[in-house]
C-alpha cells in the first residue's frame, strides 16, 4: 500500500528508507482504513525492537501526506535470491527460516501477528542476516481493526484459517513460513492455482506434494517439521515460533551439512545489462499510469537489477501494488513491447529518435498548445519545459499525451487531463 523512496537524514547522517501511502490511497471510503494501518504498523515495528526486524524511526506527516521513516536495508529480498537460486540448499534454507522465526516470536511475544509472511518481506543482507519487514497488515490481540471474516494476505502464503476469513493467531504465522520454507527448498509453492479462489482451495482441503519426491537428499527430520509446519489445523502445528525454530537447529544438529554461521546464503548477481533510452522511457511512461512520478526511480531501479528484458519487465509490474492494475501494465507489455537489451542499443536509439521526430511533425500545433494549457494547471510554469520534452521524444500523438500525463500523480485527475486533450 506504500511507496518506499531512499533518503538522508541529515540531524544523524544515515540512510533512511522513507514509506508513504499511495495518494490513490487517500481518497474516498477506505482512507482511515488506510491510515489506521499505516499506524499501526508503525506501532507494531516499534514495538518489536529486534535485530531480524527492520527498525521504525519515526511516524510523521508531510502536508497532508503520512509517512514513516525506516531503517535502510542495503540487500535483496528472498524472493528475488530465489529467482535467481531456484531453490536453496537445506543448511541454507534453515538459516533464513530460522531468522524469521526469530523474527515472529518477537512479535508474537508482544501479541502481534505479521499475516504476511513470504519472500517479499524477508530481505536479505550481504552477510547472512535476515530482517522481516512490512507489518502493515499485522493485528495486535487488542486491536478492533482487523474484523472477524476479513481476508487479508497472500493466497499462496496464506493459512487455512486466513483463506476462511476465520480469526488468526501466532500459528498462522507459522503455517505461512512453512510455505516459505517449502519453497526454499523444493523451488515451488506448495500451493498453485489459476486465481486466488482455487489457491485457496487447495490450502483449506488439500496437502501439498510430497517434499521427499522432490528432493530426495532431504533429511527427514526436515521434511516432518515442514510437515507439520503445514499442518491444516493450527493445534498441530508447533505451538510457538521458538518451538520451530528448535526443531528446525536440531536437524543440523542431527547431520545436516554446516551451523548456520559458516552458511552462505544465495543473493542475487547483479548484471550488467544495459537498456535502451526507447526501452526504459516507453516503461517509464506505462509505469507512471498506475504509480504516478515515482514510475522514473522505480524503473531506474529495477534495470539495475534485471538481467533480461522480461525480468526488466516483472520486476517493474512487482512494484503495482492493486492486482488488476498489475494485470493490466503486463497485457499492455504484451500487446507492444518495449524494445530490447544490448544488442538493439544503438539501432533501439536511433530508430526511436527518428520515429520521435516524424511524430513530432504530425501532432497538431492546437493539441500542443491545448496540452500546455492544461498541464500549468497542475504542474506550474514548468509545464512548458515538460511539453516541449514530450513534443521531442513522442512517437505519436497518443504517446504524447501519454507523457504528459505521466507527470500527475493523482490517477483521477491524470484521467481528467487526459480526457480534455482529445
Amino acid at each position: 500500500m506504500g511507496l518506499i523512496y531512499l533518503a538522508h537524514d541529515p540531524v544523524i547522517d544515515r540512510k533512511v528508507a522513507i514509506k508513504l501511502i499511495r495518494s490513490d490511497l487517500l481518497f474516498g471510503e477506505d482512507r482511515a482504513g488506510y491510515l489506521a494501518r499505516f499506524h499501526r504498523e508503525a506501532q507494531t515495528a516499534g514495538r518489536c525492537a529486534h535485530a531480524n526486524i527492520v527498525a521504525i524511526y519515526d511516524l510523521s506527516v508531510q502536508g497532508e501526506d503520512p509517512y514513516l521513516a525506516m531503517e535502510y536495508v542495503e540487500g535483496s529480498n528472498l524472493g528475488q535470491a530465489l529467482a535467481q537460486a531456484g531453490s536453496f540448499s537445506p543448511d541454507a534454507s534453515v538459516a533464513v527460516i530460522g531468522q524469521v522465526l526469530d523474527a515472529l516470536a518477537c512479535a508474537h511475544g508482544f501479541g502481534i501477528v505479521h499475516r504476511d509472511v513470504k519472500p517479499a518481506n524477508i530481505l536479505l543482507l550481504a552477510d547472512g542476516r535476515v530482517k522481516m519487514t512490512d507489518f502493515g497488515i499485522s493485528r495486535f490481540d487488542t486491536s478492533g481493526l482487523t474484523q472477524a471474516g476479513s481476508v487479508v494476505g497472500t493466497p499462496s502464503y496464506m493459512s487455512p484459517e486466513q483463506c476462511r476469513g476465520d480469526p488468526v493467531e501466532a500459528r498462522s504465522d507459522l503455517f505461512s513460513t512453512g510455505v516459505v520454507l517449502y519453497e526454499l527448498l523444493s523451488g515451488a509453492r506448495p500451493f498453485i492455482g489459476p486465481n486466488p479462489t482455487a489457491i485457496a482451495f487447495q490450502v483449506v482441503h488439500q496437502p501439498p506434494p510430497d517434499l521427499r519426491a522432490m528432493r530426495a537428499d532431504l533429511p527427514a527430520s526436515l521434511v516432518a517439521v515442514v510437515e507439520r509446519a503445514l499442518a491444516k489445523q493450527p493445534e498441530d502445528r508447533y505451538p510457538s515460533a521458538d518451538a520451530m525454530a528448535a526443531a528446525l537447529r536440531q536437524t543440523m544438529q542431527s547431520g545436516m551439512a554446516s551451523t548456520v554461521s559458516r552458511t552462505v546464503i544465495p543473493t542475487p548477481v547483479q548484471t550488467q545489462v544495459v537498456f535502451t533510452e526507447a526501452t526504459l522511457s516507453t516503461l517509464e511512461r506505462r509505469l507512471a499510469l498506475h504509480v504516478g512520478p515515482i514510475a522514473r526511480v522505480l524503473v531506474q531501479t529495477a534495470a539495475r537489477q534485471a538481467g533480461s528484458v522480461d525480468e526488466l519487465h516483472e520486476l517493474v509490474a512487482q512494484r503495482i501494488e492493486q492486482p488488476e492494475q498489475r494485470s493490466r501494465f503486463r497485457r499492455d507489455l504484451l500487446g507492444g513491447g518495449t524494445g530490447n537489451s544490448t544488442a538493439s542499443r544503438a539501432s533501439g536509439v536511433s530508430s526511436a529518435s527518428s520515429a520521435s521526430s516524424a511524430a513530432s511533425r504530425t501532432i497538431p500545433p492546437a493539441l500542443v498548445q491545448q496540452a500546455e494549457r492544461e498541464l500549468t494547471l497542475h504542474a506550474g510554469p514548468i509545464a512548458r519545459i515538460l511539453v516541449k520534452r514530450a513534443l521531442a521524444a513522442a512517437t505519436s500523438a497518443e504517446d504524447f499525451r501519454q507523457r504528459l500525463a505521466a507527470h500527475i500523480e493523482r490517477e483521477p485527475v491524470r484521467q481528467a487531463f487526459l480526457s480534455k486533450l482529445q
